[in-house]
């Protein structure tokens, strides 16, 4: 049994939604980890390259190129390093109320491996979704083009005319009233 399109559009918004809560939550995982806060600038940092990356490969299926400035880009990632040591701040704030906290004082390799796990999850998520749109929207576009023209009624030469919805064939006599 196959699924509705809209089915697999519903899987295609979950996705993006993951890819969306991925660094949000990576910055959570960093503040319960007790990781320094210096390494939220390297989760930033990855963050806007995904966000650049995914931004050049839908202007490449769209056909144009993205035109993207050095304000742009310092701008997105202050805003990411906000939005990321705002997280980062609540859930340190929260487990702070339930244990002592220390957090690291240096940037270790584990603190690029917990910021490659957000990218790659992020990664993963929108190529899957690309892949379920593309599949639920080809489907979507075969449905009402096969339902125009219903087997056995007519060709597709262009000989009829069509009044009112209906489709009158050269050799069918005229229409009463």
């Amino acid at each position: 049994m196959t699924q509705p399109p809209l089915s697999g559009l519903a899987h295609v918004l979950r996705l993006r939604a993951l890819s969306l809560a991925a660094f949000p939550l990576g910055a959570g995982l960093m503040a319960l980890l007790q990781r320094s806060p210096l390494a939220l600038s390297l989760l930033a940092a990855v963050m806007l390259a995904v966000s650049l990356y995914e931004r050049r490969r839908l202007a490449g299926l769209a056909g144009i190129q993205p035109a993207i400035s050095g304000a742009q880009v310092l701008l997105g990632f202050a805003f990411r390093l906000g939005l990321l040591i705002g997280v980062f701040v609540i859930v340190l704030g929260l487990s702070a109320l339930f244990r002592d906290t220390s957090l690291s004082r240096e940037v270790a390799l584990l603190d690029l491996g917990l910021a490659a796990l957000p990218a790659a999850i992020a990664l993963g998520a929108n190529e899957i979704s690309a892949r379920l749109a593309a599949r639920s929207l080809a489907g979507l576009e075969a449905g009402p083009t096969a339902s125009h023209h219903p087997r056995g009624y007519g060709d597709a030469s262009g000989e009829g005319i069509v009044i009112e919805g209906e489709v009158i064939e050269p050799g069918d006599p005229p229409p009463r009233g």
